[in-house]
């Protein structure tokens, strides 16, 4: 690393030579890391990052002075004063506290650097950055910022040794630190080893910090990026064409583990959930959006669930389901009976962790009977779930970040003979909203879909009726081509798709589909959601991606419930699946940053303690005790290792040089001056000690010995050596001559 960063000072350039250049380097590269953590923790405004970089590239080339002058000390803190006041003001009215506070430490960043003669703006800068990783640790929950920190902790502990060196020499004076420049110049590759040793050390107390110093408080601040990543469809209005533009993002949106084997296919296959999200009942113009007149639905609280209608009532019952997830056992209920559907107790109970998509609804696949918002943190546990239109549950007053909760939902479908048995009843009152039809549809329409309906006495045969017309009749494609006569305005979008394109997405068969059943009396609404899921085998759970929102269609039938039905061609419906451009490290990548959630961002005090659990220490009451059957092999495993890590090391050091021949006799030297009351300054070199001694009064003899041996040991400890490393034996035997002559000189 450290020839790394020589060819980057010289790069750079700057101010001095030597340590002086390599400390700018250092500090100047520290910040950039951590000025990059909190910009990929999206923690600061982007126009902030921009102008502190280009301010700070002007910093380091423009020529530094050798100080300060006393007017721009002055502008700069009245420039700092007014920053921090704007960032006050900012913070208050805007509410982005914590991205004015970062933003005010890039404007430090940039003051620094145009201030930097000193070692003291240097550390400053290094407490800078500091904090701004600090801040990312808290903020970023992505699984880059370890390898960020573990390319930061080095850069910023090595700038902290040359910081340290070279401000102790700035305190002694010019000439101790020019002597500092000059010896640790040469001792680089040993601060390089002592740093990165250091940074091991500090990694170590940290790891043994996070894993057993008690964790109290709130937790994670925010486990996620504070601006969130808006995804298509899932606002209260949709306009026809938004989900044609995803199909090829591979943006992972959530995982689902399978918390029982109900309706769960075989690992690797590809599950036919729908996950429905938002749905809506008003059509208009192409844009699909809710009314007040849609259903309403409630949910109830009830042993740690929030309940549907479909799962309450004096008939409905909670039974033990045993399961273990996360070390914690769970129940779950039993759904209200349902007369003439065979398959209404087939559920399936998931746990969803949901990327900040932009949206605060719960997805859920089938017929959701229960939520249950499971806490990663203290945060979470102030989540509230609340009710929408259409069966849809929302996280009340949602914080920015993933979110972790279980739905229990009925999957078993209604056979066709129970669909059936339903009839073609009338459509009641309050469903009047899911027959609305835009005024400005054609005949046209209507004509097509009694045309393709004729025939078809029940509502499930309406319905198929429906589906196999467009199955059979219209090609799927990403694109989204409209007629001539939509963009004249003579036609709504799914009419240019029925009679002109014959070519569209999800968006546009299930709109049509809903449309068409609507012109017949049958109720429908349109509903928005992701369609299956990916199987990652090194994570075992399931992916879901961007790339795999759909659009289908919900069709009521009576106390069967709303029925999902989907009229896009199968092909459609995966077109997700290819997103990924190399889907083997795609899965390892999940799989890992998986895991960094579960085990670093969610490791909170109840894991904490099922850790030290297993390393042998219990909680008794308020007291710690421990368990030795267990706490011993620990204890000998950690002394072993110990040992072996000491005797590899002392066999390795074993012939080694731990000094050069010459420093062996300067000490020697060194103890027989310090008894004769005559020893050298810590921060004298060899020849200004022999000055020192000379105005001080000492002998002749002695001071003139002592000035020979200067001279011989600075050019042999400093001066050119073979392309070994060594030095000719002879002087070596020189240098020992003229030490024993320092020796026998008279003292008096």
């Amino acid at each position: 690393m450290i020839r790394l960063l020589e060819n980057l000072s010289r790069v750079l350039g700057g101010r001095g030579h030597g340590m002086v250049r390599l400390r700018d380097t250092l500090t100047l590269l520290q910040a950039a890391i951590a000025v990059l953590c909190v910009t990929l923790a999206h923690s600061a405004s982007y126009w902030a990052v921009g102008v502190a970089v280009l301010l700070s590239a002007w910093a380091m080339v423009r020529p530094l002075p050798e100080a300060s002058t006393t007017l721009s000390q002055r502008l700069w803190t009245v420039g700092i004063v007014a920053a921090l006041i704007l960032s006050g003001v900012r913070a208050f009215y805007s509410n982005e506290l914590l991205i004015a506070g970062v933003d005010f430490f890039l404007l430090l960043v940039v003051q620094r650097l145009f201030n930097r003669q000193k070692t003291r703006e240097h550390m400053q800068l290094l407490m800078i950055g500091a904090m701004l990783m600090v801040i990312a640790a808290v903020v970023d929950a992505e699984l880059r910022y370890p390898f960020l920190l573990a390319l930061y902790l080095p850069v910023a502990t090595l700038g902290l040794l040359v910081v340290h060196l070279l401000s102790e020499g700035e305190r002694l004076g010019k000439r101790v630190a020019f002597e500092v420049d000059r010896y640790a110049s040469r001792q680089l590759e040993r601060l390089n080893r002592a740093a990165l040793q250091v940074a091991l050390i500090a990694a170590g107390f940290g790891v043994a910090t996070f894993l057993f110093f008690p964790r109290f408080g709130a937790g994670v601040f925010l486990r996620g990026n504070v601006l969130s990543q808006e995804s298509v469809g899932f606002s209260e209005s949709v306009a026809l064409g938004g989900f044609g533009t995803i199909k090829s993002d591979a943006t992972v949106v959530m995982h689902l583990q399978t918390l029982d084997e109900g309706g769960v296919q075989a690992h690797g296959s590809r599950p036919t959930w729908h996950l429905r999200g938002s749905a809506f009942d008003q059509y208009q113009d192409g844009r699909w959006g809710r009314s007040t007149a849609a259903q309403k639905r409630d949910l109830r609280p009830t042993r740690g669930y929030y309940v549907t209608g479909d799962a309450t009532g004096d008939d409905a019952e909670v039974i033990a389901w045993p399961y273990r997830h996360s070390g914690s056992t769970g129940q779950t209920l039993d759904p209200r009976p349902i007369p003439g559907y065979a398959a209404h107790d087939e559920l399936l109970r998931v746990m969803v962790t949901m990327e900040d998509i932009g949206t605060d609804l719960l997805f859920a696949a089938g017929q959701p009977l229960a939520y249950s918002v499971t806490p990663r943190s203290q945060l979470d546990s102030r989540n509230k779930l609340g009710a929408d239109v259409d069966g849809q549950a929302r996280v009340l007053d949602r914080r920015s970040g993933p979110i972790q909760y279980e739905f229990v939902s009925r999957v078993g479908e209604p056979t066709r003979a129970e669909l059936q048995a339903v009839g073609a009843p009338e459509v009641p009152e309050n469903l009047d909203a899911y027959l609305q039809l835009d005024p400005r549809l054609s005949e046209g329409l209507r004509e097509l879909a009694e045309e393709v309906t004729a025939g078809a006495d029940t509502r499930v045969e309406k319905v198929e009726a429906v589906e196999q017309y467009l199955l059979r009749n219209y090609a799927y494609t990403l694109d989204q081509p409209l007629s001539e006569r939509v963009r004249a305005g003579e036609l709504d979008p799914i009419e240019g798709f029925l009679f002109d394109t014959k070519a569209g997405h999800c968006e546009y068969f299930a709109s049509a589909m809903a449309l068409m059943l609507r012109e017949v009396g049958v109720p429908t609404r349109n509903v928005n959601g992701f369609y299956g899921a990916h199987y990652n085998p090194i994570g075992e759970f399931y992916v879901v991606r961007q790339a795999d929102a759909h659009s289908w269609v919900e069709v009521y039938f009576e106390d069967l419930g709303w029925v999902t039905f989907d009229p896009t061609p199968p092909a459609g419906r995966t077109a997700g699946d290819d997103a990924p451009l190399f889907p083997r490290l795609s899965e390892v990548g999940d799989a890992l940053r998986d895991a960094y959630l579960e085990y670093v961002i969610d490791y909170d005090l109840e894991t904490q303690l099922e850790v030290l659990e297993n390393f042998g220490v219990k909680r008794e009451g308020r007291k710690l005790e421990l368990d030795w059957q267990r706490f011993a092999p620990w204890l000998v495993g950690a002394g072993s290792i110990v040992f072996i890590v000491l005797l590899g090391r002392r066999l390795l050091g074993r012939g080694r040089h731990v000094e050069a021949p010459e420093v062996l006799i300067y000490r020697k030297l060194l103890t027989t001056m310090q008894k004769r009351e005559r020893g050298r300054h810590e921060h004298e070199s060899a020849r200004a000690w022999a000055k020192r001694l000379r105005d001080e009064g000492a002998p002749a003899a002695e001071v003139e010995a002592l000035s020979r041996f200067a001279t011989a040991y600075e050019l042999l400890r400093f001066g050119p050596r073979d392309a070994e490393g060594r030095v000719e034996p002879a002087r070596v035997v020189e240098l020992e001559r003229l030490a024993k002559a320092v020796r026998e000189s008279p003292s008096e």
